[in-house]
């Protein structure tokens, strides 16, 4: 009977989406801190992820939404 390796495959797992949550919690900061477009395209570009996948993750969409809102703002009043 082979070894049960369920452990270490879920400890890898549950490792690797913490990594990839970093990286998508990053990405949009660095990208509005260095002015460039905000959106999930971009974002998902910078993190290395599926762009379907962050639609998933409601407290990172909200985020990219806020940056994507303010950027636009700023956009009509320099404009205007």
């Amino acid at each position: 009977m082979p070894a049960d390796n369920t452990r270490y495959l879920i400890t890898a797992a549950k490792q690797r989406h913490e990594l990839t949550r970093f990286k998508v919690i990053q990405a949009p900061r660095e990208l509005d801190s260095t002015g460039a477009v905000v959106t999930f395209q971009t974002v998902a570009q910078k993190a290395s992820v599926a762009r379907s996948w962050l639609y998933t993750q409601s407290d990172v969409r909200a985020e990219i939404e806020r940056l994507r809102t303010t950027a636009r703002a700023l956009l009509r009043a320099a404009v205007a």
